[in-house]
């Protein structure tokens, strides 16, 4: 049995990064993406997790994922940023909520452009799905 990757650790995001590079549903629908994206979880200071860093930035191009940095800094941020508590996040990493709803309901809040984000809106979905594959422990 595979070991479960602590949410959000930077082996969590290794794998994620690289199962994203390597998934050809993702390449097809990410195709003419070209911007990195910032991972934020809003309460991760109560959450029983030590990391070193407060979140994380995959740096996302044409359907491929060419790496992530992980940032200890609230002033460094990508041109777009998902923001989400950690239980949301867990919702939508676990595929109880719909990516695309939970940005136009504001279980994930969203900085950048909206209608960009909207025109990959399946390749969203099948990031959720990518991140689904992987054996994930939650500590809520």
């Amino acid at each position: 049995m595979n070991e479960k990757l602590v949410f959000p650790s930077e082996e969590w995001i290794k794998d994620y990064c690289s199962r994203l590079s390597t998934s050809t549903e993702y390449g097809r629908l990410g195709k003419g993406w070209q911007e990195p994206i910032q991972f934020k979880v809003d309460d991760l200071a109560n959450i029983n997790i030590n990391l070193e860093f407060k979140s994380f930035i995959l740096n996302l191009k044409d359907g491929k994922c060419e790496g992530y940095r992980l940032v200890g800094d609230d002033a460094e941020s990508a041109p777009f940023v998902l923001n989400a508590t950690y239980s949301n996040w867990k919702k939508i990493l676990e595929g109880k909520v719909n990516p695309t709803q939970a940005m136009l309901t504001g279980i994930l809040k969203v900085k950048g452009n909206m209608m960009l984000l909207m025109k990959y809106a399946a390749a969203a979905t099948e990031m959720v799905k990518t991140a689904e594959s992987i054996s994930t422990e939650f500590k809520v």
